[in-house]
């Protein structure tokens, strides 16, 4: 999640029992060509293991590349995004753009099964359009060439995020697929990941869109599934949560942009709570870590230390 994943939050997700948290998408041309800020994305600590990173490209080889330094800079595993829609990303030729040439992807995953292979996954879309349907294709190839895994957000490229995931047609073909299948989208509440983590063709599920705001959701699946039990978040643990992951990006990115970021998360954090609507508007006018801390403690009390 480009934006979104970065360190501070992956540490956040996992102290809620995240068993995996994916980077942000990087640039395999950015790595090759040292880009630095692309080489910032690679960042991570001793909690954030393992530590997998997401690519994205369209030339083999310079995937390959990228993914070997990936795994020098000390990653365990890559995922190559074959999924994503967004204009910038499609127009590179990389993202949802391979799902138009099934054997360009075909090549990606070629060139990461050649000795010495490299552990990597894949994430896709069920195809370009509803005239496109590319996902079984993608499985074989994945399979063929050695893939970990396969994540699927069953919607189309053109789709974006509008509409519904259509769970049913992923659901329908993935109980006897050659590699283990991950799927993704509109997954919100316990029930529903409920609902997909007992289907005996899904070896997981990922969260994307459900955490914003709510990274303790991991913790909600998982104490249901452990004891049919519904468990939310005390209001103190929320806040002390929310000034946590402050902390975490003032010591990520220092405080301007640090600042910049929470902001966002915060805007997320807080919907629902009373007063929140007004106090929303406010939070992007602000400039200091105090008074973003003054907003939360009003919302949730004083600090529970």
């Amino acid at each position: 999640m480009a934006g979104i994943s970065d360190r501070s939050f992956r540490h956040i997700c996992r102290s809620f029992g995240a068993d995996f948290a994916v980077s942000e998408m990087v640039s395999a041309k950015g790595l090759v060509y040292g880009d630095r800020k692309s080489r910032i994305l690679l960042a991570a600590d001793e909690s954030d293991k393992p530590h997998w990173v997401q690519l994205f490209g369209s030339e083999p080889e310079i995937v390959r590349e990228a993914a070997q330094i990936v795994l020098a800079a000390g990653a365990d595993l890559i995922d190559v995004n074959m999924g994503c829609p967004v204009t910038k990303v499609v127009k590179t030729g990389a993202g949802a753009a391979l799902l138009r040439k099934p054997e360009r992807a075909a090549e990606i995953m070629q060139a990461l099964d050649r000795a010495p292979a490299i552990p990597y996954t894949i994430k896709v879309r069920t195809g370009w359009d509803h005239d496109t349907f590319v996902l079984n294709d993608f499985i074989d190839m994945a399979a063929t060439f050695n893939a970990k895994a396969l994540t699927c957000h069953p919607r189309t490229a053109t789709m974006m995020f509008s509409g519904k995931a259509d769970w049913d047609k992923l659901l329908s073909i993935v109980e006897n697929a050659p590699l283990p299948i991950i799927g993704s989208g509109d997954i919100d509440d316990v029930d529903t990941a409920n609902q997909y983590l007992s289907h005996p063709g899904l070896s997981g599920i990922m969260l994307g869109r459900g955490t914003f705001g709510r990274p303790w959701f991991f913790r909600e699946i998982k104490e249901f599934l452990r004891d049919g039990k519904r468990w939310s978040p005390t209001p103190e643990l929320k806040q002390k949560t929310i000034l946590k992951h402050g902390e975490l990006l003032k010591e990520e990115y220092g405080e301007k942009i640090g600042l910049l970021l929470y902001r966002k998360h915060l805007s997320w954090y807080i919907k629902g709570i009373p007063g929140a609507a007004a106090c929303r508007r406010h939070i992007f006018t602000l400039t200091d870590y105090s008074a973003i801390r003054k907003i939360v403690n009003e919302l949730f009390g004083p600090p529970h230390l």
